[in-house]
């Protein structure tokens, strides 16, 4: 009988992070431990049950934990995990969170980049901490090293971002965490059980682009197609305490009297955003960038049409199940809206495909595929 392929899964960063990274480790675990391959064992760095969405390092506000945090970070990435590979001598490590040790171990290193961001928005991070997290992950990817991405849009961003070096890159679509317990008291605590309204679900991040959502919302609420129609916009309002785009967005739904009909619920639990999902109307995803956009397969699960940018891997994580807009174009948003909204065969044939087009992203085939390169970076 042929020796067990030994996988060390790295998920040291679930306890710090509120955006796709958490439910991407979520789901890559779920999938480990759900495993019908018997050549493959499975060890994880830690029990992320232990780590619930309290913890006291998922997005603090308090500039001198998030330093003590990146301190930790360091530490546990280049000395704690190191020995730990040294001690269960692993084949083959995982790293879900960009940065893999700098060393050169005698596992294969197989790191996750999940997209470019770093590289091609800088403005949107501190420029030291830019600089230095960069660093980090090119370190990481010395000695015998692959890439994992998400999508094939990601995969020709990394291959053109990385053509100088020896770097093999592949990518796996990733599955998603289906939303079974629903909290029906968000509706009542944002008046919403008897409103009809359009939904986005992600944190305030400059790149989702939300300004152009209420911008284009503002055009549905003058045209009055639906009169009482309303925009929730559910997420975590500040990051690393950086409030530039809700100060933008709270000037402009002053300004335009949107008060009582654009709702921004701030960070609210996976049951709360549950029931926004049953009841929506129609999901809107403006963002300018997405490496690839966990929030489409969450909609369409929950059968509710989906609206998107052109921009990103969005077009083709949908493969034609949703409706796209030029990325930044309120108007086109406002025409593509406002056809959905009056056809109700349209949202219906947009409802069917998405549920169709979810059968691509099961867990099963995630941790499969998966399964497949960690094979052939052994054999190879």
């Amino acid at each position: 009988m042929a020796q067990k392929i030994i996988v060390f899964i790295d998920v040291f960063y679930y306890q710090a992070t509120l955006s796709g990274i958490r439910t991407y480790i979520n789901e890559l675990v779920l999938g480990a431990k759900n495993s019908k391959n018997k050549n493959i064992e499975y060890i994880f760095s830690h029990d992320i049950n232990l780590w619930d969405q309290s913890h006291i390092f998922l997005n603090p506000k308090n500039r001198l934990l998030r330093l003590c945090y990146h301190l930790y970070y360091f530490f546990w990435k280049q000395i704690i995990l190191p020995f730990k590979i040294l001690k269960h001598k692993p084949d083959v490590l995982i790293c879900p969170d960009f940065v893999a040790p700098l060393w050169q171990l005698r596992a294969i290193k197989l790191c996750v980049i999940h997209d470019t961001l770093f590289w091609d928005y800088p403005s949107n991070y501190n420029a030291l901490w830019r600089k230095y997290f960069i660093k980090l992950i090119n370190l990481g990817l010395r000695g015998n090293s692959s890439v994992i991405t998400t999508s094939k849009y990601s995969k020709s961003k990394l291959e053109c971002l990385f053509s100088k070096k020896n770097l093999s890159i592949k990518f796996v679509y990733q599955s998603f965490l289906k939303l079974k317990i629903d909290d029906d008291r968000i509706l009542k605590t944002l008046n919403l059980e008897d409103s009809v309204f359009l939904l986005h679900v992600g944190s305030f991040d400059k790149r989702k682009d939300l300004i152009t959502l209420v911008k284009a919302f503002k055009l549905l609420k003058e045209d009055k197609k639906i009169k009482h129609l309303k925009l929730v916009l559910a997420g975590q309002k500040i990051l690393n305490n950086n409030t530039e785009v809700l100060n933008e967005l709270e000037s402009y739904i002053l300004t335009n009297n949107l008060s009582k009909s654009v709702l921004m619920t701030d960070y609210l639990s996976s049951a709360e955003i549950s029931s926004l999902y049953k009841k929506a109307f129609i999901y809107v995803f403006p963002s300018v960038e997405e490496g690839f956009g966990i929030p489409i397969l969450e909609a369409f699960a929950m059968r509710i049409p989906v609206v998107t940018s052109n921009a990103g891997a969005m077009v083709e994580v949908a493969d034609g199940a949703a409706k796209h807009f030029d990325a930044g174009d309120q108007i086109e948003l406002f025409k593509t809206l406002t056809k959905l909204i009056i056809s109700k065969p349209e949202r219906t044939c947009l409802i069917e495909k998405g549920s169709e087009r979810l059968k691509a992203f099961s867990r099963e085939k995630f941790i499969n595929d998966y399964e497949q390169l960690i094979l052939e970076s052994v054999k190879n």
